[in-house]
């Protein structure tokens, strides 16, 4: 078999191969039909009944939140934006890591903030030096970006690491930008920690939050961010200026996953693990290439660099002789290379099958 004859394996993005639940498409067909509050501009009612199933919710992983607290977004990079808006201007700086999520850098670099990026590294499990964290902090640094479950190397950060950066948050006065959207697909001994539930950071740390993974809701563009009364006011003002608010009738979706049966996640979280544990057990079999399982999200993280081909080099030539598609590392950060990132969004069968073909790439370099 040619490779213009194989059928597309997409493993590039994270956009889950699961539907929705099916009570969260029913509630939005409702909704459509009733019409009336759920097809006109965000009405008070359905807004307070969506950001309340929010902190009924979050409170079960993180502290308790004021519905006020809660601003609903189109899908979590608005809610990214909103909340790196709230605090930073052009000329800050933030501290962050990498690798980490490709729109984190995107972002920043166009609003023009400096970012300052510490190193996951594979020899610490891809975990924070918090032995160096003063290095990357300056007069002009205002906030620190954390993202946990990380993706793309899948890092689960402990709750001492989420307590010392909190320290340094709290000593250099620093916002907290806590990406949250993979926090239920955590494996083995890993837990998950919410960031604004250590020590005083509730008052500092804004959370991104989406739909989009842990309800399989990629298309739907529902998210929020939870914003402390501190930067409440700014943050409001900032989302209701770039119109960054759901389509209302889907509103109606995020109320009915949010207070509807949880088992869902779990059957997922279950099927990504055993993707995960197969995915990265066989490609870990493949000479010149090296994967550490990944702690939590639902990626495989792997090592390319024995192939003496660069990130973006693998990912093209894989692409156009195997067609298998994957994202090239050197997306996740500013200095990653030697590394690719696969979105294990495909059944066990069809990563079976890009393995074989991964397997034949390689043993023809």
């Amino acid at each position: 078999m040619n490779s213009l004859s194989k059928a597309l394996i997409d493993l590039n993005s994270g956009d889950p191969d699961a539907e929705a639940p099916p009570h969260v498409r029913e509630a939005i067909l409702k909704s459509l039909s009733e019409g009336g509050k759920w097809t006109h501009y965000w009405p008070s009612e359905v807004t307070t009944e969506f950001s309340q199933a929010v902190v009924d919710y979050y409170k079960k992983i993180g502290p308790e939140y004021k519905p006020e607290n809660v601003i609903p977004t189109a899908g979590s990079s608005p809610a990214l934006y909103v909340a790196l808006k709230t605090i930073l201007d052009k000329g800050d700086e933030i501290l962050m890591w990498q690798p980490s999520y490709s729109g984190h850098y995107t972002m920043l670099k166009t609003m023009g903030v400096k970012m300052n990026v510490a190193p996951l590294l594979e020899d610490t499990a891809f975990h924070p030096d918090l032995d160096t964290l003063s290095e990357y902090i300056t007069p002009k640094t205002k906030a620190v970006l954390i993202c946990s479950p990380n993706n793309p190397t899948g890092t689960v950060f402990t709750r001492k690491e989420l307590e010392t950066i909190g320290d340094h948050a709290v000593d250099n006065d620093l916002a907290v930008f806590s990406d949250e959207i993979y926090l239920h697909f955590v494996y083995g001994d890993s837990k998950f920690t919410s960031t604004a539930s250590i020590g005083d950071l509730k008052e500092r740390t804004i959370n991104i939050m989406s739909f989009s993974k842990t309800f399989s809701m990629t298309g739907y563009r529902l998210g929020y961010t939870i914003v402390p009364e501190r930067y409440l006011s700014k943050a409001n003002a900032i989302a209701n200026m770039v119109a960054a608010r759901p389509t209302t009738f889907v509103y109606a979706g995020g109320i009915a996953a949010l207070k509807g049966d949880m088992s869902y996640i779990e059957n997922i979280r279950l099927e990504y693990g055993a993707r995960k544990n197969y995915f990265c057990d066989a490609l870990d079999n493949i000479d010149g290439i090296k994967c550490q399982p990944s702690e939590g999200a639902f990626y495989a993280w792997f090592n390319i660099k024995d192939l003496d081909l660069n990130s973006e080099e693998f990912c093209k030539r894989l692409l156009d002789e195997q067609q298998v598609n994957m994202r090239p590392g050197n997306r996740f950060g500013l200095s990653v290379e030697g590394y690719v990132r696969a979105a294990l969004v495909q059944p066990i069968p069809d990563l079976k099958e890009a393995i074989i073909r991964i397997s034949e790439f390689t043993s023809s370099l």
